[in-house]
Order: C-alpha cells, then structure tokens, then sequence
C-alpha cells in the first residue's frame, strides 16, 4: 500500500531504457505496474475485473509483463508469474462447458513484493527476435488463431499499452477476420 501511496504507477513504455526481472532464467520485460488510473491498462482494478476467473482464484494482477502477460501478488505475499499462453482460459467445442480446464500452476518470482523490486533490472532488448517485429510490424497481420482470442473478449483491447493499440488496428485491417473484427469494435462502441 505505501508503494501506491508514493509512487501510483509505474510506466516502463516511456522509459530510455526496457527493465524487467528474471523469472526462472526467461527474462520478463515490465510494461507497467499497476496503480490507480484513468487509462484502463494501467488501472488495478479495471485490469483485475478484465481478468476475473481467468487469473486463479485470490490472486491479484499487480503489473503487466512480456506483452501479454500478468505478475500476480497471492495473499501470503508471493509474487507469480500469470503467462497467458500456459495459464489462461482456452475456448474448446470439445469440452462440455466449452472451456478447457485452467492451468492454476503459476510460476513463481519472488517472496514479496519488496523483493520483486529488487529485481528489477534494466535489460537489453533482443532486437534480432524476428516473432517480435513482426508482433509490432504494423503491415504484417495477425493469424486468424489470434484474432479468434479477440473476438471472445473485444473490450481487452483497452488493456493494450495505449501506444499499441493503433498498431493493432491497423494489423486488424490487414485480414478479412480482422476487419469483421473491427466491425465488432464498432457495433459494441468500442471504437467508432
């Protein structure tokens, strides 16, 4: 609480230089951490409330990671690692609730929030990713796969860094599914 009182939150996109921690040797570079805000992807609660029933029970999302991801403070003080390609909810027609069963083994980061902290470390960026750039490549679309994940939940576009999101609009364009998806945006208000 005293870290909310001082310093609200945290937005390492504006920052010279890319920080992150080390999570069982995977370095996790911080986008922000958490406090109380107007922009919704900076905001605990709202982000919280986006990820209800996604994120294991009595967890609390305290900062966004490695795009897309969440560092989750459990009640007894630890600090997890919540990766949306191992622990999210998966939609599967095959499955009677059309859901598949929630991986809750979450990875572990630290003790406690001041040790979190402590972690934190500037990191250098690996620009020779080449699955990075073309995430961030404005002219290379998303595949139909992804965009499935949108059509399920369009409001989590508001939970994009707000220097993204105009990327990920102009990728939607880019693909017949994207541009239906686009159409979603505008029939539920999300975007005009």
């Amino acid at each position: 609480m005293n870290f909310l009182k001082q310093y609200n939150v945290i937005d390492f996109y504006n920052m010279e230089f890319c920080y992150g921690i080390d999570c069982e040797g995977e370095e996790l570079p911080l986008e922000v951490i958490l406090g109380f805000s107007k922009k919704e992807d900076e905001d605990l609660i709202a982000t919280n409330y986006a990820y209800l029933n996604r994120i294991p029970e009595k967890h609390i999302a305290i900062a966004t990671v490695n795009y897309g991801d969440l560092l989750c403070l459990h009640p007894n003080g630890k600090i997890y690692h919540w990766d949306h390609e191992a622990n999210d909810l998966y939609l599967d027609m095959k499955v009677i609730n059309g859901y598949l069963e929630q991986n809750t083994n979450l990875k572990f980061v630290a003790d406690s929030f001041d040790q979190f902290l402590s972690m934190i470390a500037k990191i250098e960026e690996d620009d020779d990713d080449p699955s990075e750039d073309e995430f961030k490549n404005p002219n290379i679309p998303f595949p139909d796969e992804m965009l499935d994940r949108w059509f399920q939940n369009p409001k989590r576009i508001f939970l994009l860094p707000e220097q993204t999101i105009p990327i990920f609009l102009k990728k939607f364009e880019l693909t017949e599914k994207g541009r239906e998806l686009l159409v979603k945006f505008k029939k539920e208000g999300i975007f005009e």
